[in-house]
């Protein structure tokens, strides 16, 4: 166990961790929201949804800012081969998690519809057009699924960092 790699500062732990509440959360309510018949439950729901959405695409951009002025230490004794998919991995989840809020924002205004902060309208970047609204449609669905697969190997990651190789990277972040 390597004892000289520092831990995350609490900024970053935070932001890790709210975003990961945040992306979870979002993922269930995507899907419940897709098995939902039309209703206004269904609408209210899809409002704390986007908001949310919103919230992320905030927080996001707060990671961002704190990944690049806080750099962290570098991954413990890996292969080179090891180092490209660790790095190639957490470069799709970020390029996911940006997708994400990014084309719901883009489809609800293609499809017509506001979006909102918790009742604080945004600005309108896109105007109303079925076909982008479909083709953002399925790229929000498509994302979506593909971040789960990601999410899943990033913590598949963590717990064999753990387990297997008991270094100190999951420890890190907690």
């Amino acid at each position: 166990m390597n004892t000289e790699i520092r831990s995350y500062n609490l900024i970053s732990k935070v932001i890790h961790w709210g975003s990961a509440l945040l992306i979870l959360g979002l993922l269930a309510v995507g899907m419940t929201l897709e098995n939902m018949e039309k209703s206004p439950e269904k609408f209210e729901l899809l409002g704390l949804h986007k908001s949310f959405g919103v919230l992320l695409l905030i927080v996001l951009v707060l990671r961002f800012i704190s990944r690049f002025t806080n750099p962290v230490d570098a991954l413990p004794e890996l292969s080179r081969k090891d180092v490209i998919k660790a790095k190639a991995l957490q470069g799709l989840l970020y390029l996911c998690m940006l997708i994400m809020p990014l084309s719901g924002i883009l489809m609800s205004q293609a499809g017509g519809h506001e979006v909102a902060l918790f009742g604080l309208g945004l600005p309108t970047l896109m105007g109303e057009s079925k076909g982008i609204h479909e083709v953002l449609g399925a790229v929000h669905g498509i994302t979506s699924k593909v971040l789960i697969v990601l999410l899943l190997a990033h913590i598949g990651a963590a717990l064999f960092h753990h387990f297997k190789l008991k270094d100190d990277t999951l420890k890190r972040m907690l």
